[in-house]
C-alpha cells in the first residue's frame, strides 16, 4: 500500500540549465572541452612515489671517478626522491622567485610549467624519463624566449607589414629584370 507517491521531478529547459564552468551558456563547446578548469586539473596531477635506485658498487675510487667523468655515475640519482608536499613546496618558491625576477617576462609561466613537470617526473633520480615527459615544456619555453627576443629588438612585423620579407626565399628570382 502506497500512501502518496510523488511525481519525478521535471527536468529543467535547456534555457534553465544549471552549469558548474566557467563560462556561460552560449559556449557550450568550450564547456564541453573543460577550458578554464586549472582547480580540477591540478588536484588530478598526481605525483608517483618511486623507490630510489640501487646504488652501484666500485671496488676503487679511481673506478668511481672514471664513471663519474664519463658521465655513467651520477651520485644524485642515488639520493632519495622527494616526497610530494617537497615537490610542490620547491614549485612554489621557485614560482615566486621568477615572479619576483621578472615580473613582465611573457614566458614566466611556461618557466615554471617546466620546472614543475621536472620535478613532477623525479628528474634527478630518473633523468631520461623526466626529459621525454617534459621535452614540450622546453620547446615552448624556447619559442616563446626566441619570439621576446625578436619582439623586443623590433625585428617582428607584428606592428606592421613594413618588416615583411619580400621574396619567399633568399634565390627567388627577381621577377623586374629576368
Amino acid at each position: 500500500m502506497v500512501l502518496c507517491e510523488e511525481a519525478p521531478a521535471p527536468a529543467p529547459a535547456a534555457s534553465e540549465s544549471v552549469s558548474k564552468s566557467p563560462f556561460p551558456e552560449g559556449f557550450e563547446f568550450a564547456n564541453v572541452l573543460g577550458i578554464g578548469k586549472q582547480e580540477e586539473q591540478e588536484e588530478k596531477e598526481v605525483i608517483q612515489p618511486i623507490e630510489p635506485n640501487k646504488k652501484p658498487y666500485f671496488s676503487t675510487n679511481w673506478e668511481r671517478s672514471v664513471a663519474y667523468h664519463y658521465g655513467l655515475y651520477m651520485p644524485e640519482m642515488y639520493f632519495q626522491p622527494k616526497t610530494a608536499d617537497e615537490i610542490k613546496a620547491t614549485v612554489a618558491k621557485y614560482a615566486e622567485t621568477v615572479h619576483q625576477d621578472a615580473p613582465k617576462d611573457a614566458c614566466k609561466y611556461l618557466q615554471i610549467e617546466e620546472f614543475r613537470c621536472l620535478h613532477t617526473n623525479h628528474f634527478e633520480t630518473q633523468p631520461q624519463v623526466a626529459s621525454k615527459k617534459c621535452m614540450k615544456w622546453w620547446d615552448e619555453m624556447q619559442k616563446c624566449q626566441w619570439d621576446q627576443v625578436k619582439f623586443n629588438n623590433g625585428t617582428t612585423y607584428i606592428e606592421g607589414p613594413q618588416m615583411r620579407r619580400r621574396r619567399a626565399y633568399i634565390f627567388y628570382p627577381d621577377f623586374k629584370y629576368a
